[in-house]
């Protein structure tokens, strides 16, 4: 949709930041932009769902696109570079004013900040680069966005149908750190959805292989296994306390109360969590961000004061929920199943890593419906004032970087 604007130099008065950001040398540079005349009028256009139209007389709006395209000006010799161009005087304060508009439309990020990686590493994340372009900015560079994954750790629990997905994209993404948790054995079953794994696998350590597969992808990721079965609280907060993750990702489904645990360690660390899983037909992803979002503890009590107050068919709904969790449990995780939750899953924990937009399912779960053309949907849970995610504690000690497993 096109927005008809001001000259970015017409009203707007640039922020001292935006000169100087913090003392970091400012020199901004225009994204993949395209812009075309017509009459007065010039197209700007980055994402082809966004346009806007400015009115630019005496061409020094162009002129200034085509200097910032160019790149390697500070906005004091952008001014003088197009004072020479228009044949008149362009204040300093008109092209700050004019950055200021275009960095508020995401069209500029910091070359000063840019070409730091080397060429390996650039061939290496040219993908993710072109990424984070959409969302680089003068405060915060694509290359930023790809070096904060690179100082990232990740707590992975379970290495089975859900993380077997989640591996390999994050592994992809250049998360610099991984530490892999599971107690299981590769089995024939596990083949409809656990890629991670091949047939002379069978029989030997899930998390032993998953790690193998993470170091034979790319050498450059530290990543770590521990082979260790989690009982309770005090399992994961070891697990916590000696990784020291940035965020936990969960895809571990027994014992019954292992998501419990893992809520409440996180919350009382501090630390984020990502889960995803399937019900029969219905797939969720959810996250919980300690501080900031409603927690699984939140949703239980939210979800025992519907039951006390519930009558006809949301009654009914509840008990066909008791009695669901009487059958014997059967894992309907096929492949595609795995690798969509999988997907939304990690694309969650970059989220939490980069910042690069805010966490989209922390105590706001999307749901999926495999039986209705994967339909999705999202709900909120409610924060309980009285439940700890409210105001969670960190852990004071400091967290060790010992060997936790090979």
């Amino acid at each position: 949709m096109a927005e008809d604007v001001s000259p970015p130099w017409d009203g707007v008065v640039a922020s001292e930041s935006i000169a100087t950001r913090e003392g970091q040398r400012m020199l901004p540079q225009l994204k993949g932009v395209v812009w075309e005349r017509s009459g007065a009028d010039v197209q700007i256009v980055y994402d082809f769902r966004d346009s806007f139209i400015v009115t630019d007389h005496d061409g020094s709006v162009e002129a200034l696109l085509d200097l910032l395209r160019e790149g390697g000006r500070t906005p004091e010799t952008l001014a003088r570079a197009l004072s020479d161009r228009c044949g008149r005087d362009v204040p300093v304060d008109d092209v700050l004013a004019a950055i200021e508009t275009f960095d508020g439309y995401g069209l500029l990020e910091n070359g000063a900040r840019l070409g730091r990686l080397g060429d390996s590493a650039t061939g290496r994340y040219y993908s993710n680069l072109a990424f984070f372009e959409s969302f680089a900015t003068l405060a915060r560079s694509r290359e930023d966005f790809q070096e904060r994954l690179t100082r990232s750790h990740v707590l992975v629990l379970g290495t089975g149908g859900l993380n077997s997905n989640t591996i390999p994209h994050l592994c992809g993404l250049g998360v610099g750190r991984l530490t892999v948790t599971d107690r299981d054995v590769v089995e024939p079953r596990n083949f409809a959805r656990q890629y991670l794994y091949r047939w002379d696998d069978v029989g030997k350590s899930k998390v032993e292989r998953a790690a193998a597969w993470v170091r034979a992808f790319d050498p450059s990721i530290d990543v770590r296994s521990v082979e260790a079965s989690i009982d309770g609280v005090a399992d994961v907060l070891r697990l916590l306390d000696v990784a020291g993750p940035d965020v936990v990702l969960s895809g571990v489904d027994s014992p019954d109360g292992i998501d419990d645990w893992v809520n409440t360690a996180c919350v009382v660390r501090g630390i984020p969590y990502v889960r995803a899983g399937i019900w029969v037909t219905q797939g969720i992803v959810w996250s919980v961000d300690p501080g900031n979002s409603a927690c699984r503890a939140c949703a239980r009590t939210m979800a025992n004061q519907s039951r006390d107050a519930a009558s006809g068919d949301a009654a009914v709904a509840f008990t066909a929920a008791d009695l669901f969790r009487t059958k014997p449990r059967s894992n309907r995780g096929i492949g595609p199943v795995a690798g969509l939750l999988g997907s939304l899953s990690a694309f969650e924990v970059l989220r939490y890593l980069t910042r690069f937009e805010p966490p989209a399912y922390a105590g706001n779960p999307l749901e999926i419906d495999f039986a209705a053309g994967c339909a999705m949907r999202t709900t909120a849970w409610q924060r309980q004032d009285e439940c700890e995610c409210a105001n969670p504690q960190t852990n004071s000690s400091p967290r060790t970087e010992a060997n936790v497993g090979s």
